[in-house]
């Protein structure tokens, strides 16, 4: 297991301008109801998500942050995530200019696991220059692996697998699906020594 100092793992948080979070096991928990059909008989698998995980990535967009959610899903199965995404990218927020108040618009890249997650990494950053010293990365499992040993500051939400745990710099107090991003944002916050309170509203 490697050591981290909280100075380090702080200055970390002070130096990142963008994050790529897995999506099942971090903004989902890793359980999927199924059994569920909709109107015209098709099957449905029900996933739940914790709104305060939707602040949370408000809260690192409202401080330039730029966001990414990568998933090894496709097509049906990334219907959920998809969905989030869109909702986020037509917030009043992510309509305005950026740099007049507007925030950059989430990315979202399905299909990718394991190394290919990283490639999905290296798209995201080409979109602003962005670089892997200065990218955040938060997964759960072992396919999260290969972008979390890229990146700057590597994040885990409670549950995440030992090996994975043991890997990174923070790990969240709650879990995936229910809080662990709001977690990270509000240490990211925390370290900026940034009031969340007087950040303007999405």
């Amino acid at each position: 297991m490697e050591m981290h100092s909280i100075e380090e793992v702080r200055r970390l948080a002070c130096e990142i301008d963008a994050v790529v979070f897995d999506v099942d096991g971090v903004l989902f928990p890793t359980e999927v109801t199924e059994g569920f059909y909709d109107a015209a008989g098709n099957p449905v698998r029900i996933k739940t998500r914790s709104y305060t995980d939707g602040q949370g990535v408000s809260l690192l967009r409202a401080i330039g942050i730029r966001v990414a959610f990568v998933t090894n899903e496709k097509d049906d199965h990334a219907r959920a995530v998809a969905g989030v995404v869109e909702k986020w990218n037509t917030l009043p927020s992510s309509e305005k200019t950026i740099g007049d108040g507007g925030w950059p618009k989430v990315s979202l890249y399905t299909g990718m696991g394991g190394d290919k997650k990283v490639v999905a990494a290296e798209l995201f950053l080409q979109e602003f220059g962005g670089s892997f010293e200065r990218c955040a990365m938060m997964g759960d499992d072992l396919v999260d692996v290969p972008l979390l040993r890229r990146v700057a500051l590597r994040a885990a939400p409670a549950q995440a697998e030992k090996v994975v745990r043991d890997l990174c710099h923070f790990v969240a107090e709650r879990a995936g699906g229910k809080g662990a991003i709001r977690d990270f944002a509000n240490f990211v916050l925390e370290a900026r020594g940034i009031d969340p309170t007087a950040l303007p509203p999405q």
